[in-house]
């Protein structure tokens, strides 16, 4: 396992941290200390979640031997100390073990593209979708709550040309039927990654 350049930075803040810490605090920390940059775009942000998340997850697996756990999620991490008898409850540990897995393996940062962070965001939002946007939306494209992607499609095709303006249809209805659209694709379309 490589060993991650902020990993001792991220342990020093943790121990001399009262409360818990978000990531968002950490990062400013790794910023202030100039160990990270401060770079733009979704890809810049996906590496510097990433390797804050694997330092966490290294940190995590060798502050047991110190009887240590460290609580990871991104609102609340915290150093805690195990049991007085030494021993910890299990289900904390294997409660994220797949975010773990994958934040270990360097080669899930070295091999992401800029086209992976956008489908992986896409595939945020689908499943983040208000459920009550997702049924106005199938109202509005006079869809059944049950409609699947090739019913949205067809019915968006027939709605969108009786209602076009170029066509001598209602603007506003158009609009009403693009948006609608627009909302059922981010949580309708099939995902082309695996999400």
């Amino acid at each position: 396992m490589l060993n991650n350049p902020v990993k001792i930075a991220i342990l020093d803040l943790l121990k001399s941290s009262q409360a818990s810490l978000s990531e968002y605090q950490i990062i400013s920390h790794l910023r202030e200390l100039e160990l990270v940059e401060d770079k733009q775009g979704n890809l810049a942000l996906f590496r510097l979640n990433f390797v804050v998340m694997n330092a966490l997850f290294q940190l995590q697996q060798e502050l047991l031997k110190e009887h240590l756990y460290l609580n990871i999620s991104s609102l609340a991490i915290q150093l805690e100390p195990l049991s007085a008898s030494g021993e910890m409850d299990l289900s904390c540990w294997h409660d994220d073990e797949s975010l773990r897995h994958y934040y270990l393996n360097w080669d899930n940062l070295i091999n992401t593209t800029e086209q992976d962070v956008e489908a992986l965001l896409n595939c945020f939002w689908q499943r983040f979708l208000s459920p009550n946007k997702r049924v106005d939306a199938l109202f509005a494209l006079e869809l059944p709550v049950s409609a699947d992607w090739g019913m949205i499609q067809q019915s968006y095709r027939r709605l969108a040309a009786l209602h076009h303006p170029d066509k001598g249809g209602c603007p506003q209805r158009f609009i009403e039927v693009r948006e609608a659209y627009e909302i059922l694709q981010k949580s309708d379309k099939p995902c082309t990654t695996n999400c």
